[in-house]
């Protein structure tokens, strides 16, 4: 079970509490319904102006914080050695990846968010003087809108530091969360690939975990290994995504802060929000795995079957119950677990 960060708890708390509770509860409740809409990236902005972003802030950062933190926490399964110093956050909105990031990595230096409106500028700023990590408190908000103007000044940018044979500043963390299904499909991949470019270690994609969102991903991931990324989750393998007719997505369990139920006007104190991802890098993996459970294991009366993303395809493993060890070790994985070795089917 996850929490936020308590300082950024009581921050959220602290800025809804000096606003009507009718403005951002209403502004909240709109913004479920937006977000919970399929996107094609031409819509507006999914939040605009304060009491916007303080509805976002009060009922969906807490399940994004939880998705990030579960992306990230695998990554860091992955590679337990990596210390990533810097990050740029792509689409911060208030800076939920930032909070989720250093709470991972305590490494973490020197923070930039890119963000267009300013009300989320400013509402991160403000969550941000609540931490107790430096990092934060010190990160650099830049103003910035994610289109083609900037694709092409940022390519320009970079011609031009070659040429005079300057560093192109890179960072070790880029992330983009729940950013690129609000770009229109053709420009998707051009950003992406210009944030790898400026990327010296580690790319997360983290979208949110539906049938619409996963295909982004996917995508994005395909262009990346046309680019030379190693991929360190959720695939064991750089090969193209083999799944068809099917998603892939991840559970994060989250303990609901106080003004979230009040947003949704939940009684449940936890929720269970799903994620797809895609983490690439400039390195592999520190170990090989052969595959990752992509859905909850399947428990039968006398049988236990595994849905499992693997470097031999999409395998369907079922374990017997006559084989008494594998069958209980079988019903204790979590979903989004990593097997290590090779599991023979049973069918």
């Amino acid at each position: 079970m996850l929490s936020l960060p308590y300082q950024l708890e009581a921050a959220i708390e602290g800025v809804l509490h000096n606003v009507p509770a009718s403005k951002w509860k209403s502004a909240a409740k709109a913004l479920s319904e937006r977000y919970r809409t399929s996107r094609t990236g031409k819509e507006s902005s999914l939040a605009r102006g304060f009491d916007e972003a303080l509805g976002y802030a009060a009922i969906i950062l807490p399940a994004a914080y939880a998705q990030l933190s579960g992306a990230m926490a695998a990554v860091q399964r992955r590679v337990p050695g990596w210390q990533p110093l810097s990050m740029l956050d792509i689409g911060s909105g208030p800076g939920t990846a930032l909070w989720a990031a250093t709470e991972q990595w305590s490494t973490l230096q020197k923070l930039t968010a890119w963000e267009r409106e300013p009300a989320f500028i400013e509402l991160g700023r403000q969550l941000a003087q609540a931490s107790a990590r430096q990092a934060l408190t010190a990160t650099n908000w830049q103003r910035v809108t994610l289109d083609k103007k900037l694709v092409d000044g940022q390519q320009m940018a970079n011609t031009i530091e070659k040429q005079l044979a300057g560093r192109v500043e890179s960072y070790d963390l880029i992330v983009f969360g729940h950013v690129l299904n609000e770009l229109p499909e053709t420009l998707r991949k051009d950003i992406v690939a210009l944030a790898w470019q400026r990327c010296s270690g580690v790319l997360l994609i983290v979208e949110p975990g539906t049938s619409a969102a996963f295909p982004i991903v996917k995508a994005m991931r395909d262009s990346l290994l046309d680019l030379d990324a190693r991929t360190l989750a959720p695939c064991p393998h750089d090969r193209p995504c083999p799944l068809l007719d099917d998603w892939c997505h991840f559970p994060q369990r989250l303990e609901r802060p106080a003004f979230q139920r009040r947003a949704k006007e939940a009684s449940a104190g936890w929720e269970e929000s799903k994620f797809s991802y895609a983490a690439m890098a400039r390195f592999p993996a520190d170990a090989a795995i052969w595959g990752r459970l992509i859905h909850q294991p399947h428990k039968q009366k006398n049988m236990v079957s595994l849905t499992v993303s693997s470097t031999d395809g999409i395998v369907e493993v079922q374990i017997p119950k006559k084989q008494r060890e594998a069958f209980r070790q079988a019903s204790d994985y979590d979903w989004g677990e990593v097997l290590q070795s090779r599991l023979e089917s049973m069918k």
